[in-house]
């Protein structure tokens, strides 16, 4: 699997049209750097405007996942979609080992991806603002352990794009049902929700809603996201929500394992 891993990453790096999607990023990332060169330049709070920017940062990182779909694309259903993946399984390579593969090669395309613009963003902007104070230090390190929680977030999203792949055995309608299904899992449980008067704070077990959360809380000094995340007068540990995404993880990964067993391609 490992070899497999490695000559994949080998041929995504020589795709030329990788390239709209990194110069997506870093248009982003000028921009954001353009609105906080701007808020310097009318008045700079350390306190303030630092914490803004890592709540920026956070809010992109979230957004970020509406790319996941086009990157899991570029990254793993091509074999899907063109038969190669029929030959490894010739070869004698297990189906769920093929699978795993390409989940890891996606989250870890999307890893560095965000990896380089966050880098990009943190680095602008201690050109434009001198970070070298106390409310940095413990920004930063919010901002790293959030950065940590959102990761099975990530592997969550590469692995519902692969599931659905093999479900539809179609790539274009892969990515549409992966869109759609980030898109309306919120607002479809929230009125499920209010059809059976359940607690509202269930809207908790929204991946999305996950996500959000835990992007609100980068921009914060203190480390009270780690104790408890506040919605609707309910306190939940930012563990629970760990431990609710793993549980959708899971439930991805068993429906690739039931629906890829023996499905043809």
């Amino acid at each position: 699997m490992f070899n497999f891993i490695k000559a994949e990453l080998f041929r995504i790096s020589k795709r030329k049209y990788n390239i709209g999607l990194w110069l997506f990023g870093f248009v982003m990332c000028a921009l954001v750097l353009y609105i906080f060169h701007g808020i310097k330049i009318d008045g700079f709070d350390a306190g303030r405007d630092l914490s803004m920017m890592f709540l920026t940062l956070g809010q992109i990182i979230g957004t970020a996942a509406v790319l996941i779909p086009l990157m899991v694309n570029l990254t793993a259903l091509e074999p899907y979609a063109s038969g190669a993946i029929n030959n490894n399984l010739a070869l004698g390579q297990s189906r769920m080992k093929i699978y795993l593969a390409n989940a890891i090669i996606s989250f870890l395309y999307i890893l560095v991806y965000m990896i380089i613009m966050c880098t990009i963003l943190i680095g602008g902007g201690a050109l434009i603002a001198p970070f070298a104070t106390p409310s940095f230090a413990a920004l930063m390190k919010n901002f790293l352990i959030g950065f940590a929680y959102l990761l099975p977030c990530l592997w969550f999203y590469a692995s519902m794009v692969i599931f659905f792949q093999i479900l539809t055995r179609h790539r274009s309608s892969a990515i549409a049902i992966s869109y759609v299904a980030m898109t309306i899992f919120q607002p479809v449980l929230y009125i499920i929700i209010n059809k059976f008067n359940w607690n509202v704070s269930l809207i908790f077990l929204a991946p999305s809603r996950i996500v959000k959360s835990i992007t609100e809380m980068m921009g914060s000094y203190g480390l009270d996201f780690l104790q408890k995340i506040t919605y609707t007068d309910t306190i939940m540990n930012v563990n629970t929500m760990l431990c609710i995404m793993l549980g959708w993880i899971a439930l991805v990964w068993a429906g690739i394992y039931f629906v890829g067993r023996k499905r043809e391609f």
